[in-house]
């Protein structure tokens, strides 16, 4: 594992070539909607891969692609969601074998105008504790595929997990408030939506992973109405790692939410 974050690992996740090669992935345990760092470890690399381009967004696609990474795993991409309009992008993958299951990962921000449009546009859309609220830029990213998605979503018979990363955790969030998956597990997420909104998913197994320092989870912030939701799993850094950090690297803050870091501290 290296031992400092590039800017290219932050900010191009999905260039990368490691894929679930990092380190050894224990069986996932798909009957379980208790925390299981197994579960965790996969799904945090599925939110890694989803960020890599393959046919539907690049001609020619990036090598080895997306889907050669999945197979290789032993998952197939079932479905892509793509919306034009909003810049979202999420994968339906399944796994199969004795015990099949589905992941449905949402992809977080890239570098395009549309996903710094959703970050940014943070108007809560009920200023009333009392009174579900949730980000506006973030409800209108989910919309814009979420017709196609429940579709998609109401014909799997097994259990099926949500997961993301940055804006991918707060969509994947969103979702469980929409059709309640087997649980939910989100890498780096901003708040979401207010106390009213929280509470309505009391019932969803929620695990909101956090690496140590993350920025991205501080906002936006409570003083505006918002609040976490779901039950914190925080992970630790290496003292090692940044005792000779190269200058021209991310502070740490920044290092901390990209999503190699999370697939090799969990």
């Amino acid at each position: 594992m290296q031992t400092t974050t590039t800017w290219q690992d932050l900010l191009h996740p999905g260039d990368a070539n490691d894929f679930f090669s990092r380190r050894p992935h224990p069986p996932f345990d798909p009957k379980s909607n208790g925390y299981s760092r197994s579960n965790a470890l996969w799904l945090a690399e599925l939110s890694r891969l989803v960020y890599r381009h393959d046919t539907e967004e690049d001609h020619p696609s990036h090598q080895p692609t997306r889907t050669r990474f999945l197979e290789n795993a032993g998952y197939r991409q079932r479905q892509f969601f793509l919306s034009r309009e909003t810049d979202t992008q999420a994968m339906l993958v399944e796994f199969g074998g004795t015990s099949p299951f589905a992941v449905l990962v949402f992809r977080g921000t890239e570098q395009t105008l549309k996903d710094f449009i959703t970050d940014l546009e943070i108007g809560i859309s009920s200023l009333a504790q009392s009174e579900i609220g949730v980000h506006k830029g973030f409800q209108q990213a989910l919309d814009s595929v979420w017709s196609e998605m429940d579709g998609a979503l109401a014909i799997l018979t097994g259990p099926v997990f949500y997961t993301g990363h940055s804006l991918g955790a707060a969509l994947a969030t969103l979702a469980a408030a929409r059709r309640a998956p087997q649980a939910v597990y989100t890498f780096g997420s901003p708040r979401v939506g207010n106390q009213a909104f929280a509470v309505s998913l009391e019932r969803v197994p929620i695990y909101r992973v956090v690496d140590d320092e993350d920025v991205v989870t501080t906002v936006p912030p409570k003083v505006l109405g918002f609040r976490h939701v779901g039950t914190e799993q925080r992970l630790t850094t290496p003292k090692s790692e940044f005792i000779f950090k190269p200058l021209f690297d991310p502070p740490k803050p920044l290092a901390d939410h990209a999503p190699i870091n999370y697939v090799d501290r969990i």
